[in-house]
């Protein structure tokens, strides 16, 4: 190879198209070996935005991100706009430091999105979870830009018509729940395409469903409104 060409392909702006790995130490495990095999660096990006797809709220997602979580809570963590109550106990289950836990609601799409932004600026933000469907590609730039600025790991939780649309997020994972486990399909990384899914085997995966009715007494306090 050409030295200058060479040189060139070393910088840190550009990747190549057949490594899926990266620096490590830039990003957080999973808790799950086979989905760090496959996650470019091994494990969840910090200073980005990861995107799950699922086919509706309660498929799976906390157990998958239960995990990496719990090293996460040694800072704040923020969930913003989740589907359902976030119950308290379920997560303290998962290891979850609870005093660390924000719960933020918002009234409308704007909101969710500027509290997102605004968490991952956040210094002492260690992950960001937002759920928001129906936002366009210059959203999702400006929440990747967030978390690049921020330095902390961003998930961006859409339901089942995202998947088939496309995103400027560099990583996007499709989740599906069932009796043997998680399944994920890998729908876009940086290298190569990964054809065949996942299939991931939690202990947290029964806390991670829907609550039940009668869930409401363990349930995190509110701390915050989106402004």
């Amino acid at each position: 190879m050409n030295a200058v060409l060479s040189d060139v392909l070393k910088h840190p702006a550009i990747w190549c198209g057949d490594s899926a790995r990266s620096d490590g130490a830039a990003c957080v495990p999973s808790g799950y070996a086979e989905l760090d095999a496959a996650l470019p660096g091994g494990g969840w990006p910090r200073a980005g935005m990861s995107e799950i797809v699922v086919p509706r709220p309660g498929s799976g997602e906390l157990a998958l991100l239960w995990p990496a979580l719990r090293r996460l809570s040694v800072q704040t963590v923020f969930v913003i706009q989740p589907p359902f109550i976030p119950y308290a106990p379920a997560w303290a289950t998962a290891g979850i430091a609870l005093e660390r836990l924000v719960w933020v609601r918002s009234r409308s799409r704007a909101e969710t999105l500027w509290a997102m932004e605004q968490a991952l600026r956040e210094p002492d933000c260690g992950a960001v979870l937002g759920w928001a469907d129906g936002i366009d590609d210059r959203a999702c730039r400006r929440l990747l830009l967030a978390g690049k600025e921020g330095g902390s790991c961003g998930f961006l939780l859409r339901t089942g018509a995202s998947r088939a649309i496309s995103s400027p997020l560099p990583l996007r994972l499709g989740l599906e729940s069932g009796a043997a486990g998680l399944t994920v399909h890998v729908l876009k990384r940086r290298g190569a395409p990964l054809t065949e899914p996942l299939l991931l085997r939690s202990p947290l995966h029964a806390l991670a469903g829907p609550p039940s009715a009668d869930a409401g007494a363990g349930r995190l306090p509110e701390y915050r409104h989106a402004a």
